[in-house]
């Protein structure tokens, strides 16, 4: 996941204005949950703090925001609000939530930019702080709104989960769609650069190789390996190299249940243990898409991986 400060100066090197939504606290039947952020400039908007009227509202407080602090000297703006969402914003949600505006100026940048970096070390969001950003003295292991003296606590931004896919046909392809926008750092491996799509998503690494285990044998430990390429022989030697190597997150393969025993057989031959076949997950995806259409599969495929990454 992209570093909140990294977006704010995104876009104050542009010269922009942005607002930073925060749901600091979610009560009840809420779009979405704490922690959950949006960014607003007076051009543009990105992610999402659950839609529907309160978005529409947060953006309108934000761009507010954004013009008062043009027509100021402040560098930068904080402050909470709440919203009930039953009759006042005419959602059916019934629940409450209080979000936290935090707009800031290109006189943030400089600011911004010299906060170290301390892995377990989370930020103090305080209503009124004339910091643009204040790092916590101490570690921060999950978010805590208070409310009395309104201050938001939040840990630090967990890395994203790296995640190679093997295989860049059309099932590879519709997977790739599928599973942009998740926690994941995207390694995408194929035998030949002309495999992959001519205009692939730049945030995708691009890893054309001869030889696929080689990458598979270098992958960062707790990775998420998805197995597809156009060869039996192919996709058997990836998920030995990766069973060889452990320490994995999940190794999902494509395939029927025919294939799985198949190669349940031939790997325990090579030597793999009967513990690690266990952890290899044939056929991957969700058993009740049964459609065998590659829009299907990638959907089918991409929000297993969603269950994974939740439980994680």
């Amino acid at each position: 996941m992209r570093d909140w400060r990294e977006r704010i100066q995104a876009y104050l090197g542009a010269g922009q204005l942005v607002c930073r939504i925060i749901v600091a606290e979610a009560k009840g039947s809420c779009p979405r949950e704490a922690g959950a952020d949006m960014y607003v400039s007076q051009a543009e908007i990105c992610g999402t703090i659950g839609g529907g009227a309160l978005e529409f509202e947060a953006m309108r407080v934000a761009r507010q925001m954004l013009s008062e602090l043009a027509n100021t000297k402040a560098r930068s703006s904080r402050q909470f609000r709440s919203f009930p969402l039953g009759p006042n914003l005419g959602q059916c949600c019934g629940g409450h939530v209080t979000l936290l505006f935090e707009g800031f100026t290109p006189d943030c940048l400089a600011a911004l930019t010299a906060i170290p970096n301390v892995p377990d070390r989370g930020f103090i969001h305080q209503a009124g702080s004339p910091e643009c950003a204040q790092l916590s003295s101490e570690p921060v292991s999950k978010l805590f709104f208070d409310a009395k003296n309104q201050c938001l606590s939040m840990p630090p931004i967990s890395p994203n989960t790296a995640f190679y896919l093997y295989g860049a046909g059309h099932v590879g392809r519709a997977v790739m769609g599928a599973v942009k926008g998740l926690a994941l750092d995207r390694v995408w491996v194929d035998t030949d650069k002309t495999r992959f799509p001519v205009h692939a998503d730049p945030a995708i690494t691009l890893a054309p190789a001869a030889d696929m285990t080689i990458i598979a044998g270098h992958a960062p430990p707790g990775a998420i390996h998805i197995v597809m390429s156009y060869s039996h022989a192919l996709d058997e030697a990836l998920v030995y190299t990766i069973l060889s190597k452990g320490n994995f997150a999940k190794l999902g393969l494509i395939g029927s249940r025919t294939k799985y025993q198949r190669f349940h057989s031939s790997l325990k031959k090579q030597g793999i243990e009967e513990a690690m076949l266990a952890q290899l997950i044939c056929p991957i995806g969700l058993p009740d898409i049964r459609s065998k259409s590659p829009a299907h599969i990638g959907v089918s495929i991409a929000a297993q991986i969603a269950t994974w990454l939740e439980a994680s």
